[in-house]
């Protein structure tokens, strides 16, 4: 399996199959916060506006800098 660093950075180049699976790590996360909702209509909206959330943050993440472990190796 592909680090979330090396996901992003597929994502972000468009790589539909990379973002889905940067998106399907934080489901586990996403059903936990939704359960603060008070209803099921409102967990949904919850549920997919978290979703949006890790989409823009795929978006804002700056893949330019080195890894902890890359400067490690150097």
């Amino acid at each position: 399996m592909s680090s979330l660093y090396k996901l992003v950075q597929q994502a972000k180049k468009g790589d539909e199959t990379a973002t889905s699976k940067v998106v399907s790590l934080f489901i586990p996360k996403v059903k936990k916060e939704s359960q603060l909702a008070h209803s099921f209509e409102e967990r949904e909206d919850l549920e997919q506006e978290l979703q949006i959330q890790i989409l823009k943050a795929i978006n804002r993440f700056d893949t330019s800098a080195p890894g902890f472990w890359d400067l490690i190796k150097k």
